[in-house]
């Protein structure tokens, strides 16, 4: 239990959290990215803005021709 307790923590210190606000540009991973059909197949879809904060960590996207 207690080297597990240590590998997370030292997992966490690494960890860069990262906050966006309203019209920033982003990318989002691609649904068939995480299926692994295709060897060269594109894993990013993008760029989208942000729209709105739906939750802690978690945004509301928008294309950038509006849909």
């Amino acid at each position: 239990m207690a080297v597990k307790q240590r590998t997370t923590r030292k997992y966490n210190s690494n960890l860069c959290p990262r906050t966006f606000v309203k019209g920033d540009l982003v990318w989002r991973m691609a649904s068939s990215a995480r299926k692994k059909d295709d060897k060269f197949s594109g894993i990013w879809d993008g760029p989208y803005q942000i729209q709105d904060d739906a939750r802690v960590g978690a945004y509301k996207l928008e294309q950038l021709s509006g849909e």
